[in-house]
């Protein structure tokens, strides 16, 4: 496998680094001596960190209590002041975004002073309750689950092809959806999934109903406000999109997608366009290949959030919005890309756009010896969805504006924390 998981790599590769730090990324230790676990240290891994560090989830220890983080100090405090963790991968010069995981410079600080100053535990009555989470669904109890056709056995070792997996359940009549979320079977091993709809008479390399959903570790589920929704037609049928990754064990895994139906009208719909480069070839022993794709909106519109997808060679990502009048503005920046986090970029505010405005994504490859993830250098690299080939790839939501959403410029999306209670959705 030529990418270790990521989220054990950081906390490995910490451990190798001084506890200090220099050049740009420096942090100075703050007083330490008021710094405790319990007061101060605690809060903010409950409200950023533990919801993947907690049993059965993704994070490759757990950060609950003192005992668990103690150990992982000197790691953490490297993680977090070079901010590889939480995983967000945005730069924070462009674009604002709901679900941002970036810790603020007052936590950083707060967690290196922790660190610096001994590790002090404190007062057991000054700790919080730790958090709660949903176990099983984050929209609640589904009006419809889809399971893959059939299991799939993951190898324990090597590279894993990504495979394209069918449902069995066709869709009886069109039907609008409030809220999807796509749970794996084995979370160990999918490094990422997606579903995808298949019309009547489509093939798996059509979807002109586009992209439902996705799964990638720390994604929430999808869920909308009364009024916006998914549409599916009559007779469509689901596809899994499957990228696996071996981790040592063989096991198998029965991934499957939940759904929330929409129990009043759906004035608009919400699209999910995947944008790529199909054309994209990088030559061998290349530190910069450039690749651009761009989209055309067709009507006044607006652009909910974005989610970009590269490979093993993705270097960096930029996608722009260039409005008819040539005005050009940046909405997301990647600049460090990292094929181990599939973030989805959650707009704080929906941007609306004109007619004819474009989206586009350009995005830089290394495909040269310097890039310590590289399979292969000495030969080309063309397009596909095999890991050792590389993507182009920009997922846009987004709306088109009409007589009923025209004043409605709110985000259109809830935080499942925001949204369910009891398995019934809570309009706010």
């Amino acid at each position: 496998m030529w990418r270790m998981v990521t989220m054990l790599a950081w906390a490995v590769l910490a451990l190798g680094f001084p506890s200090s730090l220099t050049g740009q990324n420096a942090v100075t230790s703050a007083p330490p001596e008021d710094v405790t676990f319990t007061k101060d240290v605690a809060p903010i891994l409950y409200a950023n960190c533990v919801y993947c560090h907690r049993a059965g989830e993704i994070g490759p220890m757990q950060l609950l209590t003192y005992s668990q983080v103690r150990p992982w100090a000197r790691a953490i405090r490297q993680a977090v002041a070079l901010h590889r963790m939480p995983p967000w991968q945005a730069d924070p010069h462009f674009g604002e975004f709901r679900n941002n995981r970036r810790l603020s410079d007052k936590d950083v600080q707060t967690i290196v002073s922790w660190i610096d100053g001994g590790t002090k535990e404190g007062n057991p009555a000054d700790l919080l309750p730790a958090p709660s989470f949903v176990d099983g669904w984050q929209i609640g109890v589904p009006d419809l689950v889809v399971n893959m056709r059939e299991a799939f056995k993951v190898q324990a070792k090597g590279d894993m092809p990504w495979v394209t997996l069918d449902s069995e359940y066709v869709f009886p009549e069109d039907t609008w959806i409030e809220a999807i979320e796509v749970r794996p079977g084995s979370r160990q091993v999918v490094h990422h999934a997606t579903v995808g709809v298949i019309a009547p008479g489509e093939t798996a390399n059509a979807m002109s109903q586009g992209n439902m959903h996705l799964y990638s570790p720390g994604l929430d589920a999808m869920i909308w406000r009364e009024g916006y929704g998914k549409f599916v037609r009559k007779g469509s049928r689901l596809v899994f999109g499957m990228h696996y990754q071996a981790n040592g064990k063989e096991q198998m895994d029965l991934t499957k997608v939940g759904f929330k139906l929409a129990k009043k009208p759906v004035h608009t719909m919400v699209n999910t366009t995947v944008l790529s480069n199909g054309n994209l070839l990088i030559p061998p022993m290349v530190r910069a290949h450039e690749g651009i794709t761009v989209f055309q909106f067709a009507k006044d519109s607006r652009i909910h959030g974005l989610r970009p997808h590269m490979h093993l060679r993705g270097k960096n990502g930029t996608a722009s919005l260039i409005l008819p009048d040539g005005t050009r503005k940046i909405l997301l920046n990647i600049p460090r890309w990292d094929d181990g986090w599939q973030n989805y970029y959650v707009l704080a505010e929906p941007v609306t756009v004109p007619k004819g405005a474009l989206l586009e994504f350009v995005a830089n490859y290394d495909n040269s010896p310097a890039n310590p993830f590289n399979p292969n250098p000495q030969v080309p690299v063309e397009f596909g969805q095999q890991i050792w080939q590389e993507m182009h790839v920009i997922y846009i939501t987004w709306s088109e504006v009409n007589d009923q959403n025209s004043s409605d410029t709110k985000p259109i999306q809830i935080a499942p924390n925001e949204a369910f209670t009891t398995g019934t959705l809570s309009r706010r």
